[in-house]
């Protein structure tokens, strides 16, 4: 989920708009000698040639060779009103000595002095005149030559499309809105409907090429954003393969008799319901809560159980591709199956979760905001990432689609999204930007009158025995996973980015570091940490990794602990007010500890704006690897180092997922022995989605919660007047 690239998206003119979405219908766009990202890449090679000499000074990290276009392109064959050129640069592969250098410095506090001399060795060998480093990098230098995005494909399988793990819990995320607050069966129907046309809404615009262009607000502030995994929201599915999973994304091209149709499913019963026909046009608002109210009327009333096909969405990728090639035997299977990955997006309207799915939190933590009956942000939470299990939601599901909207009978609602086409920013701004114009246009409570449509056509499934016994081995495989995730929606609310402002800090970085010190309280170390840095300022580019655990936090974690080890006792652990009134020796002063603190503040800083501008670590890495096998038919010894495993075991995985409404989204860890932190920082408060796993024992959900309080607090008190 990359949030970290701040970006003003009414930046775009009508004609600019239009101008990018033509450039965008085509996945290529021309590189010709002369092209404004051949000169971009001619200039960008001249001054890092003249520049190589100079000695950098402490702020030099900030005069980037990625920020040159905004002050050397105006000589550029086309440029946009701001001085940047119409087309997208390609993403940059940076020089192999800065890669495996920034590579050797992400090491450094998460490896043992040995493991990292043996990565060293490896290096020197591989980047020497004769090793196999400059062949490779020059490798990359071509492709990027003859592609829009040499690093896309690379990324996309390594990140999603070859791993082999069920996606909700491992990889969807689930995100929860403010609830609502229904007195009738009408009302859901009412407001599904308003979501539904808002959808049709957004997708008329997509199709007309009139979303604004977005452009950065910072680091080369008003540089165009790449547009293009916002075209990918709707209408697009992925599908698992046996060994390697494929997107069914939708031509931009809208045929004149094509239909917009959407997946509602009910009780798990799946219908599909046609928005907008060539025959008959759009339907209204009324309409749309005609043919939902007859699916929430249709569904609970029918004899037969219906099968949980849903279910099997949930499953290991390479068990679920052979249950669909199992389902696609039968040709009405088939029709069911691309129905649902041509929808639009598919509407789950839900049951309420058991009250047992509330937060496990610790004593004085803040209660929670948001309630739907008896259930709490953390329940509500959990109904979106994974449904509750078999006996609840999660056949209620189909976890392949790109956007599920959830809406729970109880006023619960939020979506599960899959991953793969887009980042969290655009979900994020496509379901705010509905949601805030319902809040602000409440629609007339006229009844709902009746509409003489056909009913929404009910999907009906043909499965085989085989298929039949595979129903009962998914719902025990998803209950275990849902069983032990260990999940805690968590709001910090002694204060949020004002006062974190105030301090001179940029609240992401602030916030990456309490992560670190949170973790190092408990623990006595840091470990490898993911942070999604956009790098949509690059034709296609989707993210790079910020790696927050840096040998500057490390020294200012132990700083902060007055250099005790592991599993430091936390404040909000001491119950004992005479324990917490005895007076606390510090061995390091105030001025010190601000001071590595500041250091550690231009560090993450430094590895923030790098990866925003093309030149993080993770990406060039994979791509040294990918093409190493290519090359040579086998990988790299440095890429099965075992220094090189740990830096990809991200025992930490975190995204900022910044709403400007209070709403939060959540994910599970990424490795059986670690964490998952979101976090969504508000001007006076701070919400985390923490997650781990039961089965793990060194994790706790709660604990790292409480730690994070703690982390906070001190540093309040630290940096305040």
């Amino acid at each position: 989920v990359a949030s970290n690239e701040s970006s003003s998206s009414a930046a775009g003119s009508g004609a600019e708009s239009a101008a990018l979405f033509s450039k965008l219908r085509s996945f290529s766009i021309g590189s010709g000698p002369n092209s404004p990202q051949r000169v971009v890449s001619n200039l960008r090679g001249f001054l890092t040639h003249r520049l190589s000499n100079i000695t950098p000074s402490d702020t030099g990290w900030r005069d980037s060779i990625l920020s040159i276009p905004k002050k050397w392109l105006s000589t550029a064959e086309s440029v946009d009103e701001f001085g940047f050129p119409d087309t997208l640069p390609k993403v940059p592969v940076p020089p192999l000595d800065e890669t495996m250098a920034d590579y050797i410095r992400a090491l450094e506090p998460i490896t043992t002095p040995a493991q990292l001399e043996r990565t060293k060795e490896l290096i020197k060998q591989f980047t020497a005149p004769q090793g196999l480093g400059p062949r490779l990098h020059q490798y990359l230098l071509d492709k990027r030559e003859t592609e829009d995005n040499w690093a896309y494909y690379y990324w996309l399988n390594d990140m999603y499309m070859n791993v082999r793990i069920p996606l909700p819990i491992n990889s969807n995320p689930g995100m929860v809105f403010p609830p609502r607050r229904f007195k009738t069966v009408h009302d859901v129907a009412n407001f599904a409907a308003r979501l539904l046309d808002g959808i049709l809404g957004h997708r008329e615009m997509l199709d007309s090429g009139e979303l604004p262009l977005e452009r950065a607000a910072s680091r080369e502030k008003n540089q165009p954003l790449c547009m293009a995994q916002y075209y990918r929201l709707l209408g697009s599915c992925r599908r698992p393969g046996v060994e390697r999973d494929s997107q069914y994304l939708p031509s931009r091209e809208r045929l004149s008799d094509e239909d917009r149709h959407v997946v509602v499913i009910c009780r798990n019963q799946m219908y599909c319901v046609v928005l907008q026909a060539s025959d008959r046009g759009k339907l209204s608002e009324s309409e749309i809560a005609s043919q939902i109210l007859y699916v929430l009327s249709d569904a609970p009333c029918l004899p037969a159980k219906p099968a949980p096909v849903g279910l099997l969405t949930a499953e290991p990728r390479t068990r679920w591709a052979h249950d669909r090639e199992l389902l696609q035997q039968d040709e009405r299977n088939q029709r069911n199956l691309e129905l649902i990955e041509t929808a639009q997006v598919v509407l789950c309207l839900d049951e309420p979760l058991a009250s047992n799915f509330n937060a496990r939190g610790f004593t004085g933590a803040t209660p929670t905001v948001h309630r739907a009956g008896d259930r709490d942000e953390t329940n509500m939470a959990q109904e979106m990432i994974h449904g509750g299990g078999s006996e609840y939601n999660s056949a209620n599901r189909w976890f392949d689609k790109t956007m599920q909207l959830i809406i729970c009978t109880d006023g619960t609602w939020g979506l599960c999204y899959e991953h793969s086409t887009s980042e969290g920013i655009a979900v994020v701004q496509l379901l705010e930007k509905i949601y805030k114009n319902i809040e602000e246009h409440p629609a007339e409570d006229n009844g709902l009158p009746q509409h003489h449509l056909p009913p929404p056509e009910r999907l009906e499934w043909h499965p085989s025995q085989q298929i039949q016994l595979r129903f009962g081995q998914a719902a025990k495989s998803v209950d275990k996973a849902i069983d032990d995730l260990d999940f805690y929606v968590y709001r910090y609310q002694h204060y949020g980015k004002s006062f974190i402002k105030s301090c001179q800090v940029s609240p992401d970085v602030y916030i990456q570091l309490a992560l670190q010190l949170a973790h190092y309280k408990l623990y006595g170390h840091l470990v490898a940490t993911y942070e999604s840095a956009s790098t949509r300022r690059f034709l296609h580019g989707r993210v790079d990794c910020i790696r927050a655990a840096s040998s500057e936090a490390l020294e200012w974690a132990k700083a902060m602990c007055q250099g005790e080890g592991a599993n430091v006792p936390l404040e909000s652990d001491r119950e004992d007010e005479e324990e917490s009134r005895k007076v606390k020796f510090s061995i390091y002063s105030k001025d010190h500890l601000r001071e590595l603190f500041r250091c550690a503040v231009a560090r993450q800083t430094e590895v923030m704006v790098k990866n925003i501008l093309g030149s993080g670590i993770d990406i060039p890495l994979l791509g040294l690897r990918e093409a190493s096998v290519e090359v040579t038919g086998e990988m790299h010894e440095l890429f099965t180092d075992e220094s090189y495993k740990i830096s990809q075991c991200f025992l930490l995985s975190t995204s900022q997922v910044a709403c400007s409404t209070d709403s939060f989204m959540g994910y599970g860890p990424v490795t059986p022995r670690g964490y998952g932190c979101s976090y969504n920082p508000h001007p006076e408060q701070i919400v985390f989605c923490v997650s781990a796993f039961y089965s793990c024992e060194d994790t706790s959900a709660s604990r790292y919660a409480k730690s994070l309080q703690d982390s906070l607090d001190i540093m309040r008190d630290l940096l305040q007047n």
